[in-house]
């Protein structure tokens, strides 16, 4: 059978490379403002004259439907001088009261809104589901079916609109509230002041640790409009992490990290024993490595096969900080850092008690506001991270060569310069910042300072310093005296340097 050529099709033809009509706009509509502007040239002149201003060249029976429109916004002059003295309303162009031409009426979404507000007082977090659900127990109770009413999308966006909520993200979660935090923190802050004054205490420690992520990938990216799936490639080493120790004192200096990796551990239970007392828990093949990082970092590198702190790490940790302080007659200093089992074994309190430093715990559930690095120097600091994680992700992007992308996830090296370099630039300002709102220092924020030019120490700030860099073992140096010329302290940290 001969194959017959395609039907042409019917209806009307399809014209190509048109300029598409524009719409018209017959009907023009105003503002609050423009009416109050038309009503007020109107009062002030003539009709006649507001007419030729606003609506030029009109005549006739367009010219009467103007003027009508002129004199019932005039009728209305009360309504549209409150309105115009509402920001949010100078604008609209239409007025109604809330509530208008929605199904649930004003009594029923109150008691909606003070149903929220109750929730939220004690901390219980609120989803668009939720809110969806309540609502619609709700209007069955005032009669309403299913088909009438369903708590749709756009409902719920007027009804947080109308009743002024907003979809936020959480900044901190846990079982106390501001307000018990204010009054741990009144507390914690007169404790740790009383024992300043009982002991003579001159300097005041911080000490937190913290996990640090091997990536930092977004949560959220760019991508089409009305995608179904958002794909974020991974390395899969999103869940690898380390431990990182911070350091620093009320006067703003920063002491080197102490962080555990993760590392396998040998089954001959002699290898085991050797590792921990001469390689810090590595093998012996991955301690080139880390010797290699201790020279290039001031950091001091650990690990166990769960990357996280334990009391042979606080050990270590008391004597590389103060051990200096063994067998001398020097004013205790105090240390704060979390109720942690490690941080309180009989061992790691013995050790504290010979190097003459006075361990005081956090209040364990308030830590998110007593605690110096919670509230200043963590936040800046894993911004930091993202950042040169980000940096590494252009990195890969630009060295690939085509071919399906593979992400390549940060060795140890990389990881362990990203925390040294985030720590670093902790300004001391924002390390002062820290112990100042957690009511433990009254030590005024000055401005900060960069450059050497604009370096300038005072007797007591170059004894902090010099005192950090005996300990450390870098030089010997004879106890500073306070009454001592800065001029001479300044000389001594340039022949250090």
């Amino acid at each position: 059978m001969a194959r017959t050529a395609h039907r042409k099709a019917t209806g009307r033809p399809s014209v190509k490379n048109t300029i598409r009509n524009k719409p018209s706009y017959r009907t023009k509509t105003y503002s609050v403002l423009n009416r109050l502007c038309v009503i007020n040239a109107a009062r002030d002149d003539s009709y006649n004259s507001a007419l030729d201003t606003y609506f030029p060249g009109l005549t006739g029976t367009p010219r009467k439907t103007a003027w009508k429109r002129i004199h019932r916004w005039e009728q209305n002059r009360a309504v549209l001088e409150a309105a115009a003295a509402e920001p949010s309303q100078q604008h609209k162009k239409s007025l109604r009261p809330a509530g208008t031409s929605s199904t649930l009426d004003v009594a029923a979404e109150e008691g909606l809104a003070a149903w929220i507000n109750e929730l939220r007082s004690e901390g219980i977090p609120v989803t668009n589901l939720l809110l969806q659900l309540r609502a619609l127990e709700v209007a069955r109770d005032v009669g309403l079916t299913a088909i009438q009413f369903k708590a749709s999308p756009s409902w719920i966006n007027g009804f947080m609109k109308r009743w002024r909520f907003s979809m936020r993200s959480k900044s901190r979660s846990g079982q106390a509230d501001l307000a018990q935090g204010q009054v741990a923190l009144e507390a914690f802050g007169s404790r740790v002041r009383a024992l300043v004054l009982e002991h003579g205490i001159e300097s005041i420690y911080n000490a937190d640790q913290t996990g640090i992520n091997y990536e930092y990938i977004p949560k959220k990216t760019i991508d089409s409009l009305g995608a179904k799936t958002v794909w974020i490639k991974g390395s899969g080493h999103d869940k690898d992490r380390l431990s990182a120790m911070l350091l620093a004192d009320s006067n703003g200096v920063k002491y080197p990290l102490f962080l555990v990796l993760k590392t396998g551990v040998s089954r001959i239970k002699g290898v085991v024993q050797d590792n921990l007392k001469h390689r810090n828990g590595f093998g012996c093949h991955v301690w080139e490595d880390i010797e290699e990082l201790h020279e290039r970092h001031p950091s001091r590198i650990y690990g166990n096969p769960t990357a996280w702190w334990n009391s042979l790490i606080s050990i270590e940790f008391l004597t590389y900080h103060f051990g200096y302080r063994r067998g001398t007659a020097c004013k205790p200093v105090l240390l704060l850092w979390d109720a942690f089992s490690a941080h309180s074994t009989p061992d790691v309190l013995a050790l504290a008690s010979e190097l003459n430093v006075l361990l005081e715990t956090i209040p364990p559930t308030f830590t998110w506001i007593c605690q110096p690095a919670d509230v200043a120097w963590m936040r800046p600091m894993k911004a930091a991270l993202r950042h040169r994680w980000i940096e590494h992700l252009r990195t890969e992007v630009n060295n690939h060569d085509g071919g399906p992308f593979k992400l390549t996830p940060p060795d140890r090296f990389d990881i362990v310069e990203w925390v040294n370099t985030a720590w670093d630039s902790l300004s001391k300002k924002t390390i002062i910042n820290g112990f100042r709102k957690c009511n433990i220092v009254d030590t005024p924020i000055e401005h900060e300072r960069t450059g050497d030019a604009d370096v300038d120490l005072d007797a007591d700030g170059a004894a902090s310093v010099l005192d950090a860099i005996r300990h450390l073992g870098a030089m010997e140096l004879a106890e500073l005296d306070p009454a001592l010329d800065v001029d001479v302290a300044l000389e001594d940290l340039h022949n250090v340097s």
